[in-house]
């Protein structure tokens, strides 16, 4: 019981983990050959000043991105959040492997799967509702 608690009373920043890790998956990637940034392959320079400037704006935003966690573990279902997490969880790994595709037959069952949860956990909450 003390694991369960101390996730839920961690949550906040597992998910703020998540969101930064979700956002700096888009600005570039890491991979075997090289730094990639808007799609390009950048040098040393380039790639050291691009992880910078990324480290330091998502540091200023990341007490924002914190709190808005906050207000999503309080305000949606936990079904929802899981669904939220494997849908990003999912797009983060699919961004950082280059020979993953994100329109592969398995990737987009995961896509559906989460999606699926996120609406299911809303459904639900709706019925305890009314």
């Amino acid at each position: 019981m003390q694991i369960t608690d101390a996730l839920f009373e961690q949550s906040s920043l597992i998910l703020t983990g998540i969101f930064i890790a979700f956002i700096s998956s888009i600005v570039y990637r890491i991979t075997p050959t090289g730094f990639v940034s808007a799609g390009k392959y950048r040098t040393k320079e380039g790639a050291i000043l691009i992880y910078l400037v990324a480290s330091v704006i998502l540091g200023l935003f990341t007490p924002l991105i914190y709190e808005l966690c906050k207000l999503i573990i309080l305000h949606i279902p936990v079904i929802s959040i899981i669904g939220l997490l494997i849908f990003l969880a999912n797009f983060v790994i699919n961004q950082s492997v280059p020979t993953w595709k994100h329109t592969s037959p398995k990737t987009l069952l995961i896509y559906l799967i989460s999606i699926a949860l996120i609406i299911l956990g809303f459904v639900i909450d709706l019925k305890n509702i009314f």
